[in-house]
């Protein structure tokens, strides 16, 4: 099957939430690397581009909540802030033993995002200074009050996770309130080395998939650095499209970016 732009740029479009493979118990007693909880998050990680009733008066059907709801998840709470474009939604298991997951979104067609990602500049200059991605940065502080308000009543294991920006996100606000483990899929540098130096009593895993160009943004002439451990899905085969409609495919190493191949590789890691 040929990637498409949808793919990679409309991933809420999609209706196989969840049932691409059999999907594993989730071990929520663990901080370790697990494919069957990566499993989980990346499908959530996934799911959140889909809309529903908090940001559309009429959503697609079937409704994400149906989705969640068929596999023993339910929405306690959806964040968003218009003047940015964040959003993120906080899960909780219906089943035992019971976790919860804070999942941000990632980018979007959307102006808002676009500025966000392109606002590159570290909060700080200085290499004596912790320094963050200012546009990330910008993007959870609008949403982040509301979440932390909620996460203070929780008292199951704590899950952070999100894909491309949303994986950004779930890193700095790892940094904010620690989770059990941050599940970062296809995730950009964040912030300096000062910043990653934070971030070494956290439980980071950084999902690479593929050669995800992404994960190789910002550059680290800037003065990014990556955090947390990297754990490289093989790439997934993708046939090439004929030459005359290659145009409706994005490039390899941008389709290796696309969520659904995160889910589908995490299928053969080991």
């Amino acid at each position: 099957m040929h990637t498409t732009w949808s793919d990679l740029l409309r991933p809420g479009d999609a209706s196989d939430f969840f049932k691409r493979q059999a999907m594993p118990a989730f071990d929520p007693g663990t901080a370790d690397f697990i494919p069957g909880n990566a499993l989980w998050l990346a499908e959530l990680s996934r799911i959140i581009y889909r809309r529903d009733v908090q940001e559309q008066r009429v959503p697609p059907h079937p409704q994400r909540s149906r989705f969640l709801d068929e596999v023993g998840l339910r929405t306690l709470g959806f964040y968003a802030c218009a003047r940015v474009g964040a959003q993120a939604m906080l899960v909780q298991s219906d089943v035992l033993p019971t976790y919860a997951a804070l999942v941000f979104r990632g980018t979007e067609q959307d102006p808002r995002d676009l500025i966000t990602d392109l606002d590159v500049g570290l909060a700080t200059l200085s290499r004596r200074s912790v320094g963050v991605h200012r546009g990330f940065q910008r993007a959870l502080d609008s949403i982040w009050p509301n979440i932390e308000a909620r996460l203070r009543t929780l008292t199951c294991p704590v899950f952070y996770t999100g894909h491309s920006l949303g994986a950004a996100m779930a890193i700095l606000a790892a940094v904010r309130r620690a989770p059990r483990a941050v599940y970062a899929f296809g995730a950009p540098r964040v912030g300096n080395a000062l910043f990653a130096a934070q971030t070494t009593d956290l439980t980071i895993h950084r999902v690479v998939h593929g050669a995800d160009l992404v994960t190789a943004l910002p550059p680290t002439l800037l003065g990014y650095r990556h955090v947390g451990s990297r754990h490289l899905l093989p790439a997934q085969t993708i046939p090439q499209a004929p030459l005359s409609l290659r145009w409706r495919q994005p490039p390899r190493r941008l389709a290796d970016h696309a969520p659904i191949h995160y889910v589908d590789a995490l299928d053969k890691s080991p």
